[in-house]
């Protein structure tokens, strides 16, 4: 596992000093630097993921789930205390 980290983090040294050598390369040239070829794999399941993280905040349909599932919460945590149960 160790030898597969180092061999992840070797590979994506390299690539991020590619991409900057390519940047120098189009600066020196007076052109805009290309966009990065190897983005980060997190900011790309983010961008994915945005469409519904703004839904959670401003569909009012989800957001009735969640207060529904909220309370149903509260509910079962009463209960629990008011029998001295913790499951």
């Amino acid at each position: 596992m160790a030898v597969a980290n180092m061999e992840y983090r070797t590979e994506k040294k390299a690539k991020k000093k590619a991409y900057k050598e390519l940047k120098e390369i189009a600066r020196s040239e007076g052109k805009r630097p290309p966009p990065n070829l190897y983005p980060s794999a997190i900011k790309e399941i983010q961008a994915e993921e945005k469409k519904y993280v703004m839904d959670r905040f401003y569909n009012p349909k989800l957001i009735e789930i969640a207060k529904k599932m909220k309370e149903e919460r509260d509910l079962l945590l009463q209960d629990r205390a008011a029998s001295g149960q913790w499951q």
